[in-house]
């Protein structure tokens, strides 16, 4: 994991060099830069997969806060940007609520333990994250789902008003979906439209514009791309 964090840092100084809880502009520009991509770049990309655990494995946000109303529990910057897309979404006529938030290590076991229980353990690993390599542990990634519940936690939200318009705006706000329809193969999870993960809007704008879906792929390609400073440096 210290490559992996010291990869996605290097990354988004590369960006960052050529490019708050409470009511908030509802688009915040991916030119202004926030706190956690100015000051946490290495946590902010930090890349978590089936293959990729998190380091340490005990790792723990020390900025965690509650979401309003809930249990669920994410980091402030996360709150911050995730209110400004509620809002929006608000405004366009959508109702969303989080059913998850940031899970320990043992919270994640305990997760897991659940899934290889009652449906097998090849089914809970296209479904469920095995404990140090889930994404929730990073406090950056949220569930969501329509506040009516009708396809909680099924794959019928990406077809929900809600869905869509998430699927649409994340981007906007500093989110992306991790595990999309079309990249199953690579990501080895089944498609999942109301996991989000926050990376800041400049990275996931960024991806939103040049078609890339996942972040292990944005990563290798921006290591590695002697274009990144005329890609972004159009932006003024």
């Amino acid at each position: 994991m210290p490559v992996a964090r010291a990869l996605a840092a290097a990354c988004l100084a590369v960006l960052l060099a050529v490019t708050g809880a409470g009511p908030a502009p509802a688009q915040p520009s991916p030119d202004e830069e926030t706190s956690l991509e100015r000051d946490d770049p290495a946590h902010l990309l930090a890349v978590v997969t089936k293959q990729v655990p998190i380091s340490p494995l005990d790792y723990e946000p020390d900025d965690l806060v509650t979401w309003p109303g809930t249990d669920y529990r994410m980091r402030a910057e996360v709150r911050e940007q995730l209110e400004r897309l509620f809002a929006a979404a608000r405004e366009d006529g959508h109702g969303l609520r989080v059913i998850s938030g940031y899970r320990s290590y043992d919270t994640q076991a305990g997760t897991y333990d659940y899934w290889v229980r009652h449906y097998g353990r090849a089914a809970a690993d296209a479904t469920s994250a095995r404990p140090g390599h889930s994404e929730h542990q990073t406090g950056l990634a949220v569930d969501l789902d329509s506040t009516t519940g009708e396809c909680y936690l099924e794959q019928c939200f990406g077809e929900t008003a809600e869905g869509q318009w998430v699927a649409e705006h994340a981007h906007e706000f500093g989110f992306l979906l991790s595990y999309p329809s079309a990249a199953r193969a690579l990501t080895g999870f089944a498609y999942e439209p109301w996991h989000l993960r926050y990376v800041g809007p400049r990275v996931a704008t960024d991806m939103h514009e040049r078609g890339v879906l996942l972040l292990t792929s944005y990563l290798g390609a921006s290591a590695s791309s002697a274009r990144i400073g005329e890609l972004l440096g159009s932006r003024g």
